[in-house]
């Protein structure tokens, strides 16, 4: 089922499944975007998100919704099923049998609604990820709660496609022919209202970042080679340069070989990106692997240029907002020419579409009951 319409809104307790609180920024402003929402539409309801590390999403997401509850349960069952027990999730959620996190369990089991927020995390890279998605089936089939998938990526494709499910979005159009329905968006543009842009004759920054993981083998030092002939050739002085960090560790080690293009003080850590501490503009040039910097900073009117350094993923994913009108370059770094700064066109159009899409489909998910 792909309409959010045909069956109203979901009742309560209402009961988010995410892949954020490692955190990596994308999972992140996911999960905030959806407890903002409901924070505005369903302030009343107690809202539950499940996730890898409970701790630091409370902090991480202290203000976003009055009655928000984290926990882990999905992500214990799982953990049991692989490295513990060896019992399918299903009988760990369906028949439970360990104290330690049968609590948690059962409030899944009472959930109204079971929702699978957005990312690229259910698919053939990832194969133990399917887990998740089943422990939510299973808990569905004994307390009858409606299953939502929003804003899914599912490229390259895996055995879970998410079947009985009673709403499925995507993000990508060949996630979309894969299910049979159509294209939506990335979970991220569910915003009241698109950002405005204004022009001005600010001088152009570089903003970069070079991420270390879930790359090709190869693709890492590549990058560092083509983003470091770029600054270069952009003939834009390091102290217009800044790096800022995704995933703390895995975008850290980009920094680290790039240092010597980047501003002394120019490194931007997650946590000072996450708390507004750098602001993404229209003077500014970006460079980097991250697909959620690359549809924040079109979002806000930037330039940029995007790293596709996996086959399949990432060329599907930065290519889904290309076709939204971000105007970005993407490259695999292997050419090492380098697109003057002047050639690179701004967004036009990029996020008006797109945010109406998500808000009307939020909406007609998680109005007023």
């Amino acid at each position: 089922m792909s309409s959010a319409t045909a069956a109203g809104p979901l009742p309560g307790p209402l009961y988010l499944v995410s892949m954020a609180s490692y955190p990596n920024y994308g999972d992140e402003l996911i999960a905030r975007r959806w407890l903002r929402h409901l924070a505005r539409t369903r302030p009343d309801d107690e809202v539950w998100l499940d996730c890898r590390h409970p701790g630091t999403a409370s902090a991480l997401f202290a203000d976003d919704h009055p009655r928000l509850r984290v926990t882990d349960a999905i992500y214990r069952a799982m953990a049991d099923s692989l490295h513990g027990s060896g019992r399918e999730v299903e009988d760990i959620v369906a028949n439970l049998g360990t104290p330690l996190y049968d609590a948690g369990l059962l409030r899944l089991r009472e959930a109204g609604a079971l929702h699978l927020l957005g990312g690229g995390f259910v698919n053939s890279l990832w194969t133990e990820n399917a887990l998740v998605v089943r422990a939510m089936r299973e808990a569905a089939r004994i307390s009858g709660a409606r299953l939502i998938a929003t804003g899914q990526g599912l490229m390259p494709a895996g055995p879970e496609q998410l079947q009985g499910f009673d709403h499925i979005s995507v993000r990508d159009a060949p996630s979309a022919e894969l299910l049979g329905i159509e294209p939506g968006v990335d979970d991220a543009f569910l915003l009241d209202a698109v950002p405005a842009v204004t022009i001005s004759n600010h001088q152009v920054e570089l903003v970069v970042c070079v991420q270390s993981d879930a790359q090709d083998e190869g693709v890492f030092d590549r990058f560092v080679d083509w983003t470091r002939g770029m600054i270069r050739a952009s003939r834009i002085p390091p102290e217009r340069v800044r790096y800022v960090e995704a995933l703390p560790g895995a975008d850290y080690a980009g920094y680290d070989r790039l240092r010597d293009v980047v501003a002394e003080d120019g490194f931007v850590p997650f946590t000072s990106f996450w708390r507004g501490e750098f602001a993404p503009g229209p003077h500014q040039v970006w460079i980097t692997t991250r697909f959620h910097h690359h549809l924040v900073a079109a979002m806000h009117g930037a330039r940029g240029i995007a790293l596709s350094g996996r086959s399949g993923y990432y060329d599907v994913k930065h290519g889904s907002l290309v076709e939204l009108g971000s105007n970005w370059h993407v490259t695999d770094g292997s050419d090492m020419a380098f697109p003057a700064l002047a050639t690179l066109q701004r967004p036009r159009g990029f996020a008006e579409r797109a945010v109406r899409a998500k808000r009307a489909e939020a909406n007609a998910l998680y109005s007023a009951t």
